[in-house]
């Protein structure tokens, strides 16, 4: 998890646009690294959200995403490791703590 940009209080999911030739799985693992430095392999589907920014919908894509190791993450933000049961009491938003849930059962079965 990372704090987030625009308010650092916010502990949320890495995230961000989708670049020309990627596809979202593939934007999901570059802003792991580039938010987060971490590095590794997009597995499934979590989940989709969306929530206003403005006037523009924004609908996000978050994946299961199996640690293969670091990298010097691009931007300077707090980030870190959590259980389960500290990820879901620290995340700012309610979806994301859902998420939290769904990943927990999915990694649990296998």
């Amino acid at each position: 998890m990372v704090r987030a940009k625009r308010n650092p209080d916010d502990w949320i999911f890495p995230k961000g646009h989708v670049e020309k030739g990627e596809s979202p799985a593939e934007a999901a693992v570059r802003e792991l690294r580039e938010e987060g430095g971490v590095v590794g392999e997009a597995a499934d589907l979590v989940g989709v959200s969306s929530f206003r920014a403005g006037e523009r919908e924004i609908e996000v894509s978050y994946y299961l995403v199996w640690f293969s190791g670091t990298a010097p993450a691009d931007e300077i933000r707090e980030s870190r490791w959590m259980t389960f049961d500290a990820a879901r009491s620290t995340l700012t938003y309610e979806d994301a703590r859902r998420y939290v849930d769904v990943v927990a059962r999915m990694v649990r079965t296998g």
